[in-house]
């Protein structure tokens, strides 16, 4: 076991990581896109040690939407006959990571700037104001998003000095 799986705890007992992946290839149809949001719905419902809090997997669900969206509108993925999109989650402590892997095309996803019209041209902008980090697959082939699994603490609070505090 690497140093980096394993640490130690004061009653000197190994603890593993806890990061855990889980993949599915889909269809590239838009029905793909919604089986792809469904099964990671379920996915981050089911997972403990601590749970993923809802609005991490809410939002987790909704980028993924538009990954996959991505990858059925401009990639091989939703052009070509019998293509498909993999979608893999990594579930660690701290992080909650997305892959979404596309069949390639001639670009690579850039964030673009819609008008105020047009019905598309949004879900990169969304994927950039929600994830804490993202970014293009090092293959080309898709992008990868990552969201923090634990929201932050709410600040605290100084107590009132009891000079303060009158009856």
């Amino acid at each position: 076991m690497t140093a980096a799986a394993r640490t130690r705890n004061p009653s000197r007992t190994r603890v593993r990581s806890r990061t855990r992946t889980r993949s599915r290839t889909f269809p590239g149809r838009r029905t793909g896109v919604s089986d792809a949001r469904h099964w990671l719905e379920c996915l981050l419902s089911r997972a403990s040690d601590p749970p993923v809090p809802e609005s991490t997997a809410s939002t987790a669900a909704l980028l993924l939407s538009e990954a996959a969206t991505n990858a059925v509108r401009h990639t091989a993925s939703g052009s070509r006959p019998g293509g498909t999109f993999t979608v893999r989650v990594h579930i660690g402590g701290d992080a909650l990571t997305v892959d979404v892997e596309d069949e390639g095309a001639a670009t690579v996803p850039t964030l673009g700037t819609p008008g105020g019209d047009d019905e598309s041209g949004r879900g990169l902008l969304l994927i950039d104001a929600f994830a804490d980090t993202w970014g293009v697959r090092p293959e080309g082939c898709g992008l990868s998003f990552t969201l923090a699994r634990c929201p932050s603490p709410a600040p605290a609070i100084p107590p009132v000095p009891q000079a303060v505090m009158r009856p």
